[in-house]
């Protein structure tokens, strides 16, 4: 399909159109992504995979190249997800931050975040029912880039100055796709539903900082799986 894609792309000749879309989305994480087991299956804090994410939000541009086939054409795709913690994980990292006051006080702490930025080439194909009406599935692979926002935390101890730990989570790069259907109304309204796999990538980090029990990842990895419902805007 993407080499497809790139074959249509090159015959420009062929393209009778081209037309986009914006996009504004709810992300609903699944699986391992959305999971939170305790500290111990934490993806951020330990060796195991689950990410804790919760519902989050997005925002894509789509552009959509016409081949010369009625309904069909190439689809090029960027997004751009944010993904908070859920009520479990939050609740953890409010433990913690109880934990660092037992030992002086001021205690602060900055939970992190997932922002995912992927780009994708496919395809899609709609129908149209009457020429205010249609129907359309697409699909498309390509690559993400997957951010984790700084986990920081301080406290001002009985004796002693302040002392401060931050987390960088290094960013990453995984092969992803996606696949999805919806509504076309008037040629100008697009509803839909997509699911998206951003792939799997290894949680690395460089810490700072003198809190030694500060929690950090240990080898583990996050595989983003999200179900996605999107309202769009055609141009």
């Amino acid at each position: 399909m993407f080499a497809v894609a790139v074959l249509l792309i090159m015959g420009g000749q062929a393209m009778a159109q081209t037309r986009g879309a914006f996009f504004l989305s709810a992300t609903f994480p699944m699986k391992d992504y959305a999971d939170f087991d305790g500290i111990s299956d934490f993806a951020l804090a330990s060796n195991d995979d689950n990410a804790a994410a919760a519902i989050g939000f997005g925002a894509a541009l789509k552009w959509y190249y016409n081949v010369g086939v009625k309904g069909l054409g190439v689809m090029l795709s960027v997004d751009g997800i944010y993904n908070g913690l859920n009520a479990d994980a939050k609740e953890y990292y409010k433990n913690r931050q109880n934990f660092l006051d037992t030992f002086g006080t001021n205690a602060i702490v900055t939970r992190p975040a997932y922002i995912h930025v992927p780009a994708m080439l496919g395809m899609n194909y709609i129908y149209r029912i009457n020429p205010n009406f249609g129907v359309y599935a697409e699909a498309g692979a390509g690559g993400n880039v997957r951010f984790i926002t700084n986990y920081k935390e301080s406290f001002i101890p009985i004796v002693g100055g302040k002392q401060s730990a931050t987390v960088n989570y290094k960013t990453t790069f995984s092969f992803a796709w996606q696949v999805g259907a919806g509504i076309e109304v008037a040629k100008n309204l697009v509803i839909g539903c997509s699911f998206y796999d951003l792939g799997k990538a290894e949680v690395s980090y460089e810490k700072t900082g003198d809190i030694s029990t500060t929690p950090v990842p240990n080898h583990s990895t996050i595989h983003p799986l999200m179900v996605m419902g999107r309202l769009g805007f055609c141009f």
